[in-house]
């Protein structure tokens, strides 16, 4: 049996997808309040069966609940996080990725489970502008540097550490993840936002990949036992200028016109945060996430091609068309 953390997630809910498409039965951690409704709604929309699906109550935090969850399972996807740039987030950032990772480990290592997947970030590799981000990028503090990337770096160490205890590990580095799920935080946000209208956009690029390839690499690396390995994956290196538009036409808004230039993120910041205030939602970024997005940062997400047979990336304009569609009908 497959065990699944952050399963409600937007990968989550694609690697669910996936893996009881394939016939398998599924154990899915849960925490009072996860929306599960949604995710099993999504699963059934694509002629997809949940009856091997469990969902067990728990928390990567809680050694023993962990414990409790992992029984009977013979490999984990361990893709449960908290995605934050907010600084009231940071104190809770280590704890959470770091420390539920290290659960995650102790407690597969203890009960004899070897087989474990976890998604990581392009955080936790190092930065470059001058050639292409691949696998072997090491990650250096820097001042783009933030409290999510070193969690996740952590997390990582936590992983090798299992590796070398004895388990078998691969680790995925997604760029930025389109895909549909909760449109109030992390990437759904880009829709959300863009959808209530945002004039501007920064002036760098990064990189793009689908949920859904995401989902389907870390299930055929897992097959293809890819082990001791980490894949970058990255659909496509676009500008914020085309993603935003792409974005805004997905959800029928008027796509941003203006750049922020370097001068001018100052002002976006303060705007940012006068409008949390008046909304009590936290801000959608902040002066280390605008300066990094005026960057030209360029990913390598080509290794998994050279590994798996016959898999290739969605075009990530599909991502979008998808994710948009998702978001609108969510509105209904």
């Amino acid at each position: 049996m497959d065990f699944v953390t952050g399963g409600t997630g937007i990968v989550g809910r694609e690697l669910l997808a996936q893996l009881l498409s394939k016939g398998g039965s599924v154990k899915a951690l849960r925490r009072e309040g996860s929306d599960v409704e949604s995710v099993e709604r999504f699963i059934r929309t694509q002629g997809i069966s949940t009856d091997k699906l469990e969902w067990v109550y728990g928390d990567t935090s809680d050694y023993d609940e962990m414990e409790l969850a992992l029984t009977g399972c013979d490999r984990v996807f361990h893709l449960a996080a908290l995605v934050s740039f907010h600084p009231s987030d940071e104190p809770n950032l280590m704890g959470i990725n770091q420390g539920g990772t290290e659960n995650v480990v102790n407690v597969m290592l203890i009960a004899g489970i070897r087989k474990l997947v976890y998604l990581s970030s392009v955080a936790a590799l190092g930065h470059s502008t001058k050639s292409s981000i691949t696998e072997e990028t090491p990650f250096e503090e820097g001042p783009f540097d933030n409290e999510y990337a070193r969690s996740k770096y952590a997390s990582e160490l936590e992983v090798w550490r299992g590796q070398e205890e004895g388990l078998d590990v691969l680790i995925v580095n997604p760029t930025i993840i389109i895909g549909e799920g909760d449109f109030s935080r992390s990437s759904g946000e880009l829709f959300s936002q863009t959808a209530k209208g945002l004039p501007v956009h920064s002036a760098g690029s990064n990189g793009f990949v689908s949920a859904r390839d995401v989902a389907s690499a870390c299930l055929a690396l897992a097959e293809r036992g890819a082990w001791g390995q980490r894949f970058l994956l990255n659909g496509a290196n676009l500008s914020y200028k085309d993603v935003m538009t792409k974005i805004a036409k997905s959800v029928n808004a008027a796509p941003p016109t203006k750049v922020v230039k370097g001068w001018m993120i100052n002002l976006v910041v303060f705007i940012f945060k006068f409008l949390e205030i008046v909304t009590g939602r936290k801000s959608l970024a902040n002066k280390t996430s605008m300066l990094m997005a005026q960057l030209d940062t360029k990913y390598d997400g080509s290794k998994i091609l050279n590994t798996i047979d016959n898999w290739s990336y969605e075009d990530i304009d599909t991502a979008i068309k998808r994710t948009g569609k998702a978001y609108l009908d969510s509105l209904q």
